[in-house]
């Protein structure tokens, strides 16, 4: 006779959550039989982990910096910001601002916002072997908002949903930026990796992202994914290069035709698919780092394909909010959003 437990709560089976700590982070993770997700909750909540349990397979890319306390002491403060010194991959959440450091009505913020370097607070919403569901959130310090996230993970399922929300809790209308950053990395990430964007959007590369090892001399504008690079050869953005090309890549795209892109391994045939809501980030980012960046802060030693779903365009506060591409909310409002991302597998002929 079989006796069902009476808790369940310390279970290994089903979907399952474990709090623990790394290198003194604070951790949460969610899984089941298919797909793990790890969370850094003192670093930004960062998603560090997504691991395909099938194939043995983290998606995410492991920086050379390994996972540390943010309390770490620099040798020096940097003017753009802490987030480079404690940087180690994984999927961030970039807000009110990201890419260059700004100044947000007085308020000095560094590379990528405040989301992303202060700690998380985490709540479990939902603990079944069925469902599995947390609530991360935190209260923002140089800028008037509060973010939560919920992540949820179902039995016999390998898609991770996010929905997220952030509130202005300040008493006049603010602009912002909103972003994700999601790197992915070796295994995952190899010269057998394409991206898939459905319809023909323009990319476009910025004349700022033209500096050394990269194909590009100077501004170029396209139609996906074939772009031409300083000697008139066509360049495929689509695809992950090998490290020993030594090419470093980062581009926008725009005119989307869905908030949906699928990264897919044609020698694994691992495939991710993320989904989101393109009202709220109608561009993305690619920034492709195949160890091709001699000078601080990579030397060479970045292996990783990130595609970003943003807000705005171009990755700088000032320029965003004359070009009319930030969003906005008044006092005491809030804007949700809804993220999934989900791993599947015999994905080589899929597209």
């Amino acid at each position: 006779m079989l006796v069902k437990e009476a808790y369940t709560h310390t279970r290994n089976y089903g979907c399952r959550i474990r709090k623990y700590t790394c290198n003194d982070i604070r951790m949460v993770s969610i899984e089941n039989k298919y797909l793990k997700a790890a969370f850094a909750l003192d670093k930004g909540a960062d998603l560090v982990e997504l691991l395909y349990k099938p194939k043995d397979i983290d998606c995410m890319w492991h920086s050379f910096n390994e996972l540390q306390n943010s309390l770490t002491q620099p040798t020096v403060s940097a003017k753009a910001g802490n987030f480079m010194d404690g940087y180690a991959g994984g999927w961030q959440d970039l807000f009110p601002t990201y890419g260059a450091p700004t100044s947000f009505h007085g308020g000095e913020i560094g590379v990528h916002g405040e989301a992303c370097i202060y700690p998380w607070e985490c709540d479990i919403l939902t603990d079944t072997p069925e469902c599995v569901s947390l609530k991360l959130f935190l209260r923002l310090r140089r800028s008037p908002f509060t973010m939560e996230k919920i992540v949820t993970l179902k039995e016999n399922s390998a898609k991770l949903q996010i929905n997220e929300k952030i509130t202005n809790v300040g008493t006049t209308e603010q602009q912002f930026m909103w972003g994700q950053h999601p790197a992915f990395g070796w295994p995952f990430i190899d010269e057998h990796t394409r991206l898939h964007i459905n319809g023909k959007p323009t990319v476009t590369v910025f004349q700022s992202q033209c500096v050394q090892q990269c194909p590009f001399e100077k501004e170029t504008i396209g139609i996906w994914p074939l772009l031409p690079d300083k000697k008139g050869n066509m360049i495929d953005m689509s695809k992950a290069y090998a490290h020993e090309d030594q090419l470093y890549m980062e581009y926008a795209i725009s005119q989307l035709e869905e908030g949906q892109y699928e990264l897919i391994n044609e020698t694994s045939g691992l495939g991710l698919r993320m989904t989101w809501d393109l009202n709220r980030f109608p561009y993305l980012w690619v920034w492709g780092m195949y160890c091709g960046h001699n000078d601080y802060p990579w030397y060479g030693r970045a292996y990783t394909m990130a595609v970003e779903p943003w807000s705005s365009m171009p990755a700088n506060y000032s320029v965003a909010s004359e070009n009319g591409t930030t969003l906005s909310l008044q006092a005491n409002a809030s804007m949700e959003t809804e993220i999934s991302v989900e791993l599947f597998t015999n994905a080589i002929n899929s597209k």
